[in-house]
């Protein structure tokens, strides 16, 4: 009986030792688990955030291609364009770079406000540029058509640039009166041809703008793939600052 009692007791003993190394073994693979679901949860948010930025970021190249393509179809134009498409463009520029300077980083969000303005201010120049000789090409185009008020008027503004005669103020009514411009127009052409300056400042040929803003776009593209095509948890080499 006593070798019987010692051996039960012996057995409990062991039994009850090995209860605390079985929770130990429990307790790391649960800690263990728990690690794993919080790496992958910070790489899933790493990658939602990456892609959220490299969304941001195709949706502003977009528009800044839009906005340089119209440019330089607005630029050599030989007749009266809508200028409604850019103010468009000019807006989307805008609401495109507020989204990729609220996703980041920082160093994208600087470097596409510095082409946002640029571009910009290119397309801004091109269409008031536009708007100047845009009565010009009206008045030509109708005048082409063989309306009679375009025809006159014309003729008048060719011959008051050999002699310095006034136009009459009544051939403005006609145009205006015949569909040919509008009174604003009618103002353009009017201070145009009594040599008033439009601008004072030095313009760049547009061909040096149009290639300084696509080497421009093709930096920002660079530092974008530069950022956001680093797996989660890798070093991200610093921007270019060529």
């Amino acid at each position: 009986m006593q070798i019987e009692a010692i051996s039960a007791l012996a057995a409990s003993g062991a039994a009850i030792l090995g209860v605390p190394a079985a929770l130990l073994v429990g307790f790391r693979q649960a800690r263990a688990a728990r690690e794993a679901a919080a790496h992958a949860a910070q790489a899933a948010s790493a990658q939602w955030r990456n892609n959220s930025r490299r969304d941001a970021a195709v949706a502003f190249i977009m528009a800044v291609e839009q906005a340089l393509e119209l440019a330089r179809e607005i630029r050599p134009a030989q007749m009266a364009l809508d200028l409604e498409p850019g103010k468009l463009l000019r807006r989307e520029l805008r609401k495109t770079l507020a989204v990729v300077q609220l996703e980041g980083p920082l160093c994208i969000a600087q470097l596409a406000e510095s082409v946002q303005k640029a571009v910009d201010k290119t397309l801004a120049g091109v269409m008031a540029e536009h708007r100047r000789i845009a009565p010009s090409l009206a008045l030509r185009a109708a005048a082409e058509q063989g309306n009679e008020a375009a025809l006159v008027l014309r003729r008048q503004l060719n011959g008051q640039n050999l002699s310095g005669t006034r136009i009459d103020p009544q051939l403005w009514r006609d145009v205006v009166r015949a569909g040919v411009l509008t009174p604003r127009q009618v103002s353009i052409l009017a201070r145009r041809h009594q040599g008033r300056p439009t601008s004072g400042r030095p313009r760049v040929p547009f061909g040096e703008l149009y290639q300084s803003h696509r080497e421009a776009l093709q930096r920002f593209i660079a530092v974008v793939r530069n950022q956001l095509d680093v797996p989660p948890g890798m070093p991200q080499s610093p921007p270019s600052s060529a």
